[in-house]
């Protein structure tokens, strides 16, 4: 399946045509990560958005430490890694593949441009930069 039909098929970007989702596809590539691998670790700069194709991560704070905690699960449709692009800091949370997970990695640089000319996608993007940061 090409990039741009994964894209379609995610509640962030369906209301996109094709021709505005070509523009994502230079800084767009997809990735496969095994179940226990880690995706994210909290406190490194984000330099990447993820998408979920198919899989599932979970996200976790203090990652390996006696006080870990497991704060969401996350699933095909769903996205993570936008608050450390949004807010350009560093990730406040790591996140762990579940099951074999298919992401499509969008580079922050190109991303923070073109959402910016979508309004419906960036409102998205902030609503859950909202809700997660209080997390």
């Amino acid at each position: 399946m090409e990039i741009v039909e994964l894209l379609q098929q995610t509640p962030l970007f369906h209301e996109l045509n094709a021709a505005d989702l070509e523009e994502l596809i230079p800084s767009t590539r997809l990735e496969t990560y095994e179940p226990g691998r880690v995706i994210l670790r909290e406190g490194r700069v984000g330099a990447a958005f993820f998408l979920i194709v198919s899989g599932s991560v979970e996200v976790i704070k203090a990652l390996g430490k006696p006080e870990e905690k497991l704060v969401n699960k996350l699933g095909a449709g769903d996205f993570f890694g936008e608050i450390a692009n949004m807010k350009h800091t560093t990730r406040i949370a790591s996140v762990r593949a579940i099951s074999e997970t298919k992401c499509l990695m969008i580079q922050r640089l190109h991303l923070d441009s073109y959402i910016e000319r979508f309004p419906a996608v960036l409102a998205k993007v902030e609503q859950a930069v909202a809700v997660r940061g209080d997390e």
